[in-house]
């Protein structure tokens, strides 16, 4: 255990750090406070364009930099696969980054990014348009329930832990999918808390057809 914090311990700690940031900076209390200390046309419009660069940069530049950038030799496998799961595997994997991709999508990428609402805002700030009526952005002020939402409450999430329990068995893998793991049960239930704040009785009827990470297929039903 001691050897395991010794190479793993400023990785975790920048993870926690990561998820920290990640959680709070997506949930309206802290908008709320940075409209107050700038304004809402600033949180509106940069602010997510701002919170997914910095995410990325921390994840990035900071727990992965610690986590595999230090334990390079981590990176060997634990167990050698045979033939056919690794074939198997390598099936499910691409399944993975199909999943995460059609979220993407289906998210509105721009949207999700935060570009589509920056380059909205610098058009205004360059008079170049008028200020729009605000757009309902998802997962704020529009709920969706169809498309791979329709399988699964939080496609990314689960997309994400499915691409990693599918990549090779090195020490550092197994590190980042327990530390990834964790994150995700414990984001993924105030995400939930969230959403039932936002949607109300529309989003617990969804949570009672459709699983969190997992697909209910004897009782799905598309909306």
């Amino acid at each position: 255990m001691t050897l395991l914090f010794e190479n793993y311990g400023a990785a975790l700690v920048a993870f926690v750090l990561f998820a920290v940031f990640h959680s709070v900076g997506a949930h309206e209390p802290l908008k709320h406070a940075l409209a107050r200390w700038t304004s809402p046309f600033w949180v509106d419009h940069f602010w997510r364009v701002a919170y997914c660069s910095l995410s990325f940069g921390a994840l990035y530049g900071g727990v992965s930099a610690l986590l595999w950038g230090r334990n390079g030799g981590n990176n060997v496998w634990l167990v050698d696969y045979p033939d056919w799961l690794w074939q198997a595997l390598t099936i499910l994997h691409l399944g993975s980054i199909g999943l995460l991709y059609a979220a993407f999508l289906q998210s509105d990428y721009l949207e999700f990014l935060g570009l589509k609402q920056a380059w909205r805002g610098l058009r205004v700030l360059a008079g170049r348009a008028v200020e729009p009526t605000p757009v309902a952005l998802f997962g704020s002020q529009r709920l969706v329930t169809t498309g791979v939402y329709a399988w699964v409450r939080h496609p990314m999430l689960a997309g994400g832990l499915l691409f990693l329990l599918t990549s090779g068995p090195s020490a550092n893998n197994l590190v980042y999918t327990l530390m990834y793991t964790g994150y995700m049960l414990l984001g993924g239930y105030y995400e939930e808390r969230r959403m039932v704040k936002i949607f109300g009785d529309d989003y617990l009827s969804y949570r009672i057809r459709v699983g969190a990470f997992c697909p209910r297929f004897w009782r799905r039903q598309v909306t």
